[in-house]
């Protein structure tokens, strides 16, 4: 017997545009109830073995790109290596450390947000690089748009 939770997942792939009845919300319900809320293909892979669910490696890369694609997972911009999904949809923050591999999610007000970046800045100088992404307007604006070239500031 499916559970509430389960019906509400594959209602939400039906309200993405997606077939909910095929492996899809099965999965994307084991990596939202995962304890962590970052993952590779491969974290996702091992999550869905262990579940007992047999998806191979091509299909279920297609999977996470079509959850991306259809806003029911997020993809953290990273500066190589493998593709990195988040299951926190609204907008947020990360910070990575590099030697131990764990991403943070700061999900904090604009002012807490730039006092961690100056304190990481002012007690690791030379070892903190800062990747600013913004993102897309959620909808065009209505009428006509004025479009410029890029111009630097300062």
């Amino acid at each position: 017997m499916a559970s509430t939770a389960d019906d509400a997942t594959r209602e939400e792939v039906r309200r993405a545009g997606l077939a909910a009845d095929g492996p899809l919300p099965r999965l994307l319900s084991l990596l939202r109830t995962a304890e962590e809320t970052h993952f590779d293909a491969a974290e996702a892979q091992r999550l869905a073995v262990e579940s007992g669910l047999a998806i191979g490696r091509t299909e279920l890369a297609a999977m996470l790109d079509t959850m991306v694609a259809h806003g029911l997972l997020g993809r953290v911009p990273t500066t190589g290596g493998a593709a990195l999904y988040d299951t926190i949809l609204r907008p947020h923050s990360h910070m990575l450390d590099e030697a131990t591999a764990m991403m943070v999610d700061l999900d904090v007000s604009p002012e807490t947000l730039s006092a961690i970046v100056a304190r990481a800045i002012a007690e690791q100088p030379g070892r903190v690089e800062v990747l600013l992404r913004t993102r897309a307007p959620e909808k065009a604006p209505e009428g006509p748009t004025r479009r410029g070239r890029p111009r630097r500031i300062g």
